[in-house]
């Protein structure tokens, strides 16, 4: 395996962390004391959590600005990954050979940052990263590759040894089609994962299945 850089997805990747997401555009609401009749719902189903928000705030009236409704979305999930999440199974292991190996190493996620940061403290994790950008800090969705392209350019490595590691399909497509090598790793949350196995240059269930 030809690596000098390696862009790792959150959840599902580096953490066992998808049930967090279940409903969680919902559950948030409702924490924050919002009411939604089944015709909401039905407005807010397929929708990006971004998307959601500003519909809240618009359908809703709410009074925070888009900005804060993000901060408080970011510290609810932030709470569940402290109380609800663990890292994925042998990749501490995993990340210890790619430091050995001099391969710098960051993130590219749907998820704000200060969860990440705080859950990745807990764990001893952060020191392996000197990148962490979310799609809500680039502004553009993991259908677009600009989340992976400003890790990237950041971590200063060549595209062409710089993989990308991912448990979403969509996600492990908008990667592939923009030139880089993709880790396609077994998620129990990504219904097409024969897609994401024909798709991978290498494809997992356990890191140690990797040869550096």
């Amino acid at each position: 395996m030809n690596i000098t850089g390696a862009i790792f997805d959150f959840d599902g990747t580096l953490f066992d962390s998808m049930d967090v997401w279940k409903g969680i555009k919902f559950k948030f609401f409702d924490s924050i004391g919002l009411t939604l009749t089944p015709e909401d719902e039905e407005m807010f189903k397929g929708l990006y959590m971004r998307e959601s928000l500003i519909l809240a705030k618009e359908r809703f009236k709410l009074k925070q600005s888009y900005g804060e409704l993000l901060t408080q979305f970011i510290e609810y999930i932030k709470e569940r990954y402290l109380t609800e999440t663990e890292p994925k199974n042998d990749i501490i292991e995993f990340l210890e050979k790619l430091k050995a190996k001099g391969v710098k190493m960051g993130i590219a996620t749907a998820t704000g940052e200060p969860a990440l940061i705080a859950v990745l403290e807990k764990y001893g994790m952060l020191h392996y990263f000197s990148e962490i950008y979310s799609t809500y800090t680039v502004g553009a969705p993991k259908t677009e590759p600009k989340v992976y392209d400003t890790v990237l350019e950041s971590l200063g490595t060549e595209k062409s040894t710089t993989w990308v590691f991912e448990d979403a399909l969509y996600a492990a497509k908008t990667a592939k089609s923009n030139g880089y090598k993709v880790v396609g790793i077994f998620d129990k949350s990504e219904p097409a994962t024969e897609e994401l196995r024909e798709l991978s240059d290498i494809y997992i269930h356990y890191y140690n299945e990797i040869d550096l």
